[in-house]
């Protein structure tokens, strides 16, 4: 199984922050994305732009018309890889169904979008926000930066205008990223395409404090669980089909 970690490089270690792995499977193949999106595009991350890069080299690895089954439960991360990731999965031609399984905030839910249908687990939630950024310079070194967020604004607007419903305006959408907006499922279902699954209970947030921090807005009902407690429980789940199916084999029931 295909298996990329993501880290994340502060002052006294490297600290994992997520994962995203893939699952063949006879019906085509499952892709996860767990934790933090990260990307060498900051000095505040050290993946080195990993998830666009390995995300491509996934696709180049199988059929070019293979359906596939994306998971997210992410609190964002670096926007440019965000976009990145987007652009590359919406180059395949195969089938995309993205489920969101407990959270898909920031750019994350920029992803989404890629997707050719969409679907939110019952209690998982969307958020939308504006593009941020840490700046250092002088009134004209911050008058670029304000610049290139309002671009990345209005890049990120218009990905998210792919997905909304026939009757949902440009302006609802910008007010809703102005405002950092954080949708449950009927909330989203209101201005997006995307479909309730309600025989599937949400997953707590797959993210790190570190992004959290950075949002204004966040529920609090909302469920967080560290990338790594996910990544035991999965695990955990595997190890235990592994001995259903070993007792199967030897006709144990």
């Amino acid at each position: 199984m295909p298996r990329m970690e993501f880290t994340r490089q502060t002052r006294k270690k490297i600290e994992n922050v997520g994962y995203m792995e893939t699952l063949k499977k006879d019906n085509g193949t499952e892709l996860y994305i767990y934790g933090d999106i990260v990307s060498a595009e900051s000095d505040r991350w050290s993946a080195e732009d990993v998830c666009p890069q390995s995300i491509s080299d996934f696709l180049q690895s199988i059929e070019k018309d293979e359906d596939i089954t994306l998971y997210v439960n992410s609190g964002g991360g670096d926007v440019f890889a965000g976009i990145g990731i987007y652009n590359i999965l919406q180059r395949h031609t195969g089938k995309i169904t993205g489920i969101v399984e407990g959270l898909a905030a920031s750019i994350a839910s920029v992803i989404l979008m890629a997707c050719d249908t969409i679907e939110i687990a019952k209690g998982a939630q969307i958020m939308i926000h504006k593009p941020l950024t840490f700046g250092y310079g002088n009134a004209d070194d911050f008058t670029k930066i304000v610049d290139k967020l309002d671009k990345c604004q209005q890049m990120i607007t218009d990905i998210y205008m792919t997905k909304v419903l026939p009757d949902v305006t440009r302006e609802q959408i910008e007010a809703a990223i102005n405002a950092e907006t954080w949708f449950n499922t009927e909330e989203a279902a209101q201005l997006f395409d995307i479909q309730q699954d309600d025989n599937m209970e949400a997953l707590a947030a797959c993210t790190t404090d570190y992004m959290l921090a950075r949002y204004r807005n966040i529920p609090k009902d909302l469920k967080v669980q560290n990338a790594g407690t996910e990544e035991a429980k999965r695990a955990a789940e595997k190890e235990k089909n592994k001995i259903l199916e070993d007792l199967f084999l030897y006709g144990t029931r």
